[in-house]
């Protein structure tokens, strides 16, 4: 990687995301040194990661805001675009160490030496069950809002219509590259090749379930933070499922209020086992698709993480 910005090569917009706001971002001063990208398809373990580098960064104090309110979701297709660069704007200025997530391929994300890229990986087909749920439980309220926005944009007026039925969602996800929401396999390579990059790192969802306090020592050394000056207990505390799903009105994105219930953000989580909820033949079908479309080391990584080495 050059010492300078690499600008997006293409543009990504679809019925959950719009890549375009990453160039008003550049527009008001761009990244500044140790800004902190978290990069990831929907439901592989985004808001947990945030919510560790959160904790890093505060050494395990807890914060009044929400986790949204100070990691904004700048490339969600219907957020409060204003409101979030708002947020970005007064924390730069304010010296504050910035997290902000995103949920589109690196090629459509300025990439800049001065700031980290942590990119979270988890099991496609667990992932692809928890983003129905995800998705399910949208409010008819944010569909409506989000269909207009796409509309709007697109000139498309299909709508976006979530089935109820897990596994035809799930074929239909598979099928179409990702619903017109998230392409796993097209956000997936486009981070790989950046992995040897030294200020990319990937976690994966299934190293964070076995070793949390291991990855969380990964992490703050990733973040030039000594881990052995963490009050690790406290964190560890505070990352569990069980605390997080128990505050879910302050960790889920937008406090919730795009969903059914701010609840409903967190199913299972690390319970989660795609062998008791889909069938043979889409297990089958799902791995042949992830080799043909990412290789054998990527596709292995992204199936286990860690364990595969």
């Amino acid at each position: 990687m050059t010492n300078e910005l690499l600008a997006p090569t293409r543009v990504l917009r679809d019925y959950l995301s719009n890549s375009t706001v990453w160039q008003d971002f550049l527009a008001q001063g761009g990244f500044v040194d140790r800004d902190i990208v978290v990069a990831d398809p929907f439901k592989a373990g985004t808001t947990w990661t945030q919510r560790i580098l959160q904790q890093i960064l505060s050494n395990g104090e807890e914060h009044d805001a929400g986790l949204s309110d100070t990691s904004p979701w700048l490339d969600s297709s219907w957020g409060d675009h204003a409101g979030m660069l708002k947020t970005l704007k007064e924390q730069r200025e304010a010296g504050t160490r910035r997290v902000m997530k995103s949920h589109v391929p690196a090629d459509a994300l300025p990439i800049a030496p001065e700031a980290h890229y942590v990119f979270v990986g988890r099991n496609g087909k667990d992932l692809g069950i928890s983003f129905h749920n995800y998705l399910h439980n949208f409010s008819p309220a944010t569909m409506e809002q989000i269909n207009r926005i796409h509309a709007e944009w697109s000139g498309d007026p299909t709508p976006l219509v979530i089935p109820p039925d897990m596994r035809e969602f799930f074929d239909v996800w598979l099928d179409t590259d990702g619903y017109q929401c998230c392409d796993l396999f097209d956000v997936m390579a486009s981070w790989w090749r950046l992995k040897d990059e030294p200020n990319v790192l990937l976690v994966h969802y299934n190293d964070l379930k076995n070793d949390l306090r291991g990855h969380v020592s990964r992490i703050a050394e990733f973040l030039s933070v000594d881990p052995a000056s963490l009050r690790m207990d406290a964190i560890l505390e505070h990352c569990s499922f069980e605390y997080m799903s128990g505050r879910a009105e302050k960790m889920a994105p937008f406090g919730g209020e795009h969903m059914s219930s701010a609840k409903a953000f967190f199913d299972k989580g690390p319970k989660r086992d795609f062998r008791t909820e889909l069938s043979d033949e889409q297990i089958e079908r799902f791995d042949r698709k992830a080799l043909d479309k990412l290789g054998d080391e990527c596709a292995r990584w992204l199936e286990v993480g860690s364990a595969h080495k």
